[in-house]
């Protein structure tokens, strides 16, 4: 079954029950072994100390900081919960100053596909996205958004954590996640990964 993945031309990490790298395809181990988003350490997949990261949690229910350690996320889906009930998968957005970024998609293997993936927990694909500093809302997106929620948008779209934008906005981080979810409802998006798609000029 590596094998079969490794020959589609995709980024893709396998991951253990411990959090571990079981496996990175080539196309993946190329793309980390740059180092501007994302790095492995020890086997242990992290986010380079220049990038940011903002996870959308199926638990919270909206997006949360990340700090460099991504293993939280990462055994939230292989630990969080017992073995063949995991039905929970995560997104998480990765950005730099230098406007490159990158989405990286976590899912859970149930108990049936495990034997074919050598007992893997986890898959993670990364989706590399191209180098961009705009972060201008569609027209057709921001006419659906009040004033207050375009601006919280486009912080979001410069890569900007939720506590973040709270502290420039002088607001609680409670009052951005609101407007957050409120942007999401409008645009039918349910998560980051998706709203950048969509609002992204």
């Amino acid at each position: 079954m590596m094998k079969a993945l490794d020959s589609v031309s995709v980024h893709l990490v396998v991951l253990d029950d411990d959090g571990r790298c079981a496996h990175v395809s080539p196309r993946a181990e190329a793309l980390i072994s740059g180092g501007s988003l994302l790095t492995l350490r020890r086997s242990r997949l992290q986010c380079s100390k220049s990038a940011r990261a903002v996870a959308d949690c199926p638990r919270t229910g909206g997006p949360i900081d990340v700090d460099h350690d991504l293993e939280p996320c990462i055994g939230c889906v292989t630990r969080g919960h017992p073995l063949g009930s995991r039905s929970q998968s995560c997104s998480i957005a990765l950005s730099c100053a230098e406007g490159l970024s990158m989405h990286l998609r976590l899912t859970p293997v149930v108990r049936g596909d495990q034997d074919s993936l050598e007992r893997a927990a986890a898959v993670l694909l990364i989706e590399p996205v191209a180098a961009s500093r705009s972060a201008e809302l569609l027209p057709e997106v921001a006419i659906m958004l009040t004033g207050a929620e375009r601006e919280v948008a486009t912080e979001l779209l410069s890569g900007r954590r939720p506590t973040e934008i709270a502290q420039r906005r002088q607001v609680s981080v409670g009052t951005i996640r609101s407007q957050i979810k409120r942007i999401y409802a409008k645009l039918e998006v349910s998560g980051l990964v998706e709203f950048i798609a969509k609002a992204r000029r």
